[in-house]
C-alpha cells in the first residue's frame, strides 16, 4: 500500500518489480490477487494514462470507478444475455473490477481480457437494460455532436 501511495505504479509488472526490490518474493499472480483483495483501482495519473490507487472511502471509490470507467470504455453492445464492453488496451480488468463492485446485484459476473469485458446477465432483457445504463454512464458531450 505504501508503494502505491508513494509511487506512480501503472502496471502489475512495475508493482512486482518494486516489491522484489524491497525484498518481497512475489509473482505477478500473487500481486494480481493482492490488488483485487486490497481493492486497488486504476485512476488517472498526473503524467497521463492510469495508475494504481488506494481508495479512501466508498463514495470516493465509486466516483473514481465511474470516472475511470467513462475514460476507459470505447463501446458497449449486447447480444442475448451478455454485454460486450470494449476498452482501451490494458483497461478491461479495471473496468470489470469496477463493474463487479458497482453492479454486483444486476449481473452474474464478468470476464475480462486485455481490451474486452464480457458481462453476463440473467436474461436478454437485463442485458439490454445493462447495456443502455452503461452507455449512459460514459456518454460524452463530443459523442452527441458527432
Amino acid at each position: 500500500m505504501r508503494i502505491i501511495s508513494e509511487k506512480e505504479i501503472q502496471t502489475q509488472e512495475q508493482l512486482t518489480q518494486e516489491l522484489c526490490e524491497k525484498g518481497f518474493a512475489v509473482t505477478q499472480a500473487t500481486v494480481s490477487r493482492d490488488i483485487k483483495e486490497l481493492g486497488l483501482i486504476k485512476a488517472p495519473s498526473v503524467s497521463g494514462g492510469y495508475k494504481y490507487a488506494v481508495t479512501t472511502s466508498t463514495e470516493t471509490a465509486d466516483n473514481e470507478h465511474l470516472s475511470m470507467f467513462s475514460k476507459a470504455v470505447i463501446s458497449v453492445d449486447n447480444a442475448l444475455h451478455t454485454v460486450v464492453i470494449r476498452t482501451y488496451a490494458g483497461m478491461a480488468q479495471a473496468v470489470a473490477a469496477s463493474l463487479d463492485k458497482m453492479f454486483s446485484h444486476d449481473m452474474l459476473g464478468t470476464v475480462a481480457g486485455d481490451d474486452t469485458v464480457l458481462l453476463i446477465c440473467r436474461s436478454e432483457k437485463s442485458a439490454e437494460q445493462a447495456a443502455t445504463r452503461l452507455l449512459k454512464m460514459f456518454e460524452r458531450k463530443d459523442d452527441k455532436d458527432a
